[in-house]
């Protein structure tokens, strides 16, 4: 009885000596130690400065409005408006930025709460395990940013600087494993200052949507040329520019199309959400603009595609500075109106650099010529 019973306990021993010597090999050879490699915060893409229009112009208060909207509607449409998606910028990517911005566009939803955390898995693993692969992906990453938000204005909720690309690592005698999550930084959410949650965001949506609405239905029946002259003028009717430079959402589509008081971005912004929602080819171009008082400063206009060439609107300096009143002569409204290369590039100076550390895009080539 005394052999069985400690043969019994050996062979315990045993046995429990083989599991934790198990463990150890599955802890250092599949788990490892995880670890915070690093957190990447993207800079922000809006422009540090912005131009008026060239010269105060005289407006009459009697101009008939293009397209009246009822902007003041606060009810929430419940069918969304159909509208392509003109992604210029995202076919410009490498491949890890093309992931990324895919993720947030996978994600647009999630991100509406401003605490969505976006898990990429070991997707980057390979590039984090080459030589600078951190660096390559910190560039794909701002990269990505920068062209969603390019080619997605009506996603102008998110603060990016409080939205960080987190490395964490897991390493064991078989090497280092990456996984990668976008998340909002710490203690904090990524939604601007303006939204606390996804019901205030969706609430905004739905005014634009309804302003967007209302824009598809008064130019269905129109040809392209007409779509892009009635939206243009629309724009210089129904907003002003800020010259305080101070609102909340003077850079984006909201302070445009309901708040009626932009910078030259929420101008081009709103141009180009119009043009998606008409299915124009659109893009919004950065650069320096140079006004007749010789002064260069930051400034964002837009290129409109039409019968196949590419063509350069500036809503911002076709808005004539409002001075008492007076009669505006119709040439002022489109000055910057489908203009070439010949024309519109000795004031505009296109450098693809939306903000540090980003990709330099590329824009389409202007026709030489205005179109006629």
């Amino acid at each position: 009885m005394k052999e069985n019973f400690f043969s019994f306990i050996l062979t315990l021993i045993i046995l429990v000596i083989i599991g934790g010597l198990g463990y150890i090999a599955y802890y250092y050879f599949y788990v490892g130690d995880e670890s915070i490699v690093s957190e990447i915060v993207a800079t922000d893409e809006n422009l540090n400065e912005t131009i008026k229009p060239l010269e105060p112009i005289k407006q009459s208060t009697d101009d008939a409005k293009v397209l009246p909207l009822d902007t003041e509607n606060d009810t929430a449409i419940t069918t969304q408006i159909t509208s392509g998606k003109y992604k210029y910028y995202y076919d410009q990517l490498d491949s890890n930025a093309k992931k990324i911005y895919s993720k947030l566009e996978d994600n647009i939803e999630n991100i509406k709460t401003g605490t969505a955390t976006l898990d990429f898995g070991d997707e980057f693993n390979s590039l984090l395990n080459e030589e600078q692969g951190q660096v390559k992906l910190n560039e794909a990453y701002q990269s990505a940013l920068d062209a969603f938000s390019l080619d997605y204005p009506e996603v102008y909720y998110i603060d990016v600087t409080n939205m960080v690309l987190m490395i964490y690592s897991r390493t064991n005698l078989f090497g280092t494993t990456y996984t990668t999550t976008i998340e909002p930084a710490a203690g904090t959410d990524y939604l601007i200052d303006e939204y606390s949650n996804k019901s205030a965001v969706d609430s905004a949506l739905a005014k634009l949507e309804s302003i967007k609405s209302s824009v598809v239905e008064q130019t269905s029946a129109d040809d392209t040329y007409t779509k892009i002259k009635k939206i243009h003028d629309f724009l210089i009717d129904h907003m002003e520019y800020d010259d305080t430079l101070k609102r909340p959402n003077t850079r984006n589509i909201y302070g445009a199309l309901v708040e009626k008081s932009v910078v030259c971005e929420g101008y081009a912004d709103a141009f180009k959400y119009l043009m998606d929602a008409v299915g124009i080819p659109c893009v919004e171009v950065v650069g320096t603009g140079t006004n007749s008082a010789g002064e260069t400063e930051a400034h964002a206009w837009n290129y409109v595609q039409i019968n196949g060439a590419w063509y350069a609107v500036d809503v911002t300096w076709d808005d004539p500075t409002i001075i008492g009143n007076g009669i505006v002569p119709k040439s002022t409204y489109t000055r910057y109106f489908l203009r070439g290369a010949n024309s519109f590039n000795s004031t505009h100076f296109a450098n693809g650099q939306v903000s540090e550390g980003g990709k330099v895009f590329t824009y389409p080539a202007l026709s030489v010529e205005d179109y006629n």
